[in-house]
């Protein structure tokens, strides 16, 4: 959880959590997904004035608290309000169980949230239907979803001739089946909440969920709808304000009022997700995925769940591990660093500190902070004897250090989806390619530069007409850079170091020369060799006794060094 110093937040604006902004921060990814992949941000009127595709922007919702609600729209009542959505009860699971989890909520993390919306969907269609509500014209055909599929295609053709269509929508974790059931739920509310016909809009409804938004523009805009059908005419709803702010406060509420667990939560054997007390089963759901599962995925979810075991089983033992009360106490206190600021707790999970799903976080998050209870205690010499040796071997870090480095980079990802091949081992080819440039940089006279150019697989520049100010690859010659920033090129985070053998960033900073040639490393994009060509000490003065952002970062940036190292001994102790 290790966070550069210089781009850390100030104490007053430190970040917030609760599942339902988990689940929704996760859906605004599969959302841009359907709409397609680029498109228009400027802000428009909810009513188009032309025909548009627009792709909506990445935004965030403020949430309150969950309220468990028997309807999505139902006031809550007042007592309701305090009373938490889950109570955590930790439940043993067979070994088998636990790897078929891992995989689920690390390669399938994204149709764990589609099917949890399209079960809180149901559930609103049959509690509509149930109180005599409109629903809407939900009975989706194929040549609905033919027509949504025919939309994208040409929109994403049209952007660029040479793309697969299919193959984007795979790395985007779907399926074809999953792809249209996706289709048919986006279909279904959107006639539920949004229908042609505005005299059938659910505005008692809308307003609820929509809050202020509803009574600031979308209840004029409503207005304008309903005078224009009184006048013969119709228009429709602008697409990128359906995609990009009205669809996604909707599923923000079917999140907020339903009631979702999932493992960390405690969930008996066979049983991977539970919807408003209804199980989803863990084969079902392992069989879907399945054949979305790559071999370097599966090896990944494999050896985080072994490392879990390892280091559980052994806290356990040790009587470390944190009782469901501790366990819940100390993640309601990390969601607390983050209230009121602009940087959700989930965000800086799935986004910052690399995990695939908030559920896999629970695990490593409880695992870690068990840990925590074997180091001394803070107040003795022998803490401060840690932090003076931590500090001494990563204070360039601390003090936001930056170095310029050139990376030869040999991939082992697609370069248009960024996903690892479906077949085979993609790293064992990677190797072989890597030792035969090492061969090659190793003889008399070898020239770095050419290499590189030759070699590389980092291309020039990476993104669209918005990255013409950020820092960029140039095929492997990267910017002077801090240690955090750096993670990005190489596309390493806390997830990758509790799984992978080693950082090539952390090697970067703290025991490399400047102009030593280094590698071949594993690294998350394949194989790489580094030369260190400068290094500019960060202006950063570090106080760990009189700061007390310095103490947190170096306190946290020590518990995970000291929690992985501990779990790295623990596995070569079995091999």
């Amino acid at each position: 959880m290790s966070q550069d110093l210089q781009s850390t937040p100030p104490d007053d604006e430190s970040p917030k959590s609760n599942h339902a902004g988990m689940l929704f921060l996760v859906f605004i990814g599969i959302w841009i997904a359907l709409n397609v992949f680029t498109g228009d941000s400027d802000p428009k009127p909810a009513v188009a004035t032309e025909e548009e595709v627009v792709v909506p922007e990445v935004f965030e919702v403020t949430t309150e608290e969950n309220v468990v609600t028997p309807g999505i729209f139902e006031v809550a009542k007042k007592e309701e309000v305090a009373k938490p959505a889950v109570v955590v009860q930790s439940i043993d699971v067979s070994p088998e169980e636990q790897m078929t989890r891992g995989l689920i909520y690390s390669c399938g993390s994204r149709y764990i949230l589609q099917r949890t919306l399209s079960e809180l969907l149901n559930d609103e269609i049959a509690r509509r239907r149930a109180a005599n509500i409109f629903v809407g014209d939900v009975d989706i055909i194929d040549e609905d979803i033919d027509a949504q599929i025919q939309k994208r295609v040409d929109l994403v053709l049209n952007q660029d001739p040479t793309l697969d269509f299919w193959e984007q929508v795979r790395a985007q974790g779907f399926t074809t089946e999953t792809f249209r059931d996706e289709l048919r739920r986006n279909l279904q509310a959107q006639r539920m909440f949004f229908p042609e016909d505005p005299s059938k809009w659910p505005v008692e409804q809308l307003a609820e969920a929509l809050g202020q938004h509803w009574t600031d523009f979308l209840k004029d805009d409503h207005q304008t709808l309903l005078d224009m059908k009184a006048k013969g005419e119709s228009q429709p709803l602008n697409d990128q304000m359906m995609n990009q702010f009205l669809m996604p406060t909707i599923w923000m509420s079917l999140i907020k009022n339903g009631r979702t667990m999932t493992p960390s939560d405690g969930l008996p054997e066979g049983v991977c997700l539970r919807v408003n007390g209804r199980d989803i089963l863990t084969a079902e759901v392992y069989e879907i995925i399945e054949p979305m599962i790559t071999a370097v995925e599966r090896d990944w979810a494999e050896s985080f769940v072994a490392n879990m075991n390892l280091a559980s089983n052994d806290l356990k033992v040790n009587g470390h591990w944190m009782s469901d009360e501790e366990y819940m106490t100390a993640l309601s206190a990390e969601r607390a660093e983050y209230e009121g600021t602009i940087i959700p707790h989930e965000m800086m999970i799935l986004q910052f500190l690399g995990f695939p799903s908030m559920e896999i976080y629970y695990q490593y998050f409880r695992a870690r902070h068990s840990y925590k209870s074997a180091m001394p205690a803070k107040d003795s010499k022998e803490y401060a004897a840690l932090v003076k040796e931590i500090v001494a071997a990563r204070g360039s870090f601390y003090s936001a250090d930056k170095i310029q480095v050139d990376v030869i980079m040999l991939g082992v990802r697609s370069k248009t989806t960024g996903r690892f091949p479906t077949k085979g081992d993609p790293y064992a080819a990677c190797l072989e390619r890597a030792n035969e440039v090492g061969e090659i940089l190793s003889e008399e006279n070898a020239d770095w530069d050419s290499i590189l150019l030759d070699y590389s697989d980092y291309p020039e520049t990476v993104g669209g007409a918005q990255s013409s100010t950020l820092p960029q690859p140039h095929r492997g010659k990267l910017p002077m850079q801090s240690r955090n920033d750096l993670r990005g090129f190489l596309m390493e985070n806390d997830y990758t170091d509790f799984i992978l053998p080693s950082s090539m960033a952390g090697q970067m900073f703290f025991s490399s020369e400047v102009g030593e040639i280094y590698g071949p490393i594993m690294t998350p994009l394949g194989y790489s060799f580094y030369r260190i060509n400068k290094v500019a000490k960060g202006s950063k003065i570090v106080d760990y006794a009189a700061n007390e952002r310095d103490a947190f970062v170096i306190d946290d940036d020590m518990l995970t060094t000291r929690f992985h190292a501990y779990v790295k001994g623990l596995r070569d102790a079995v091999k």
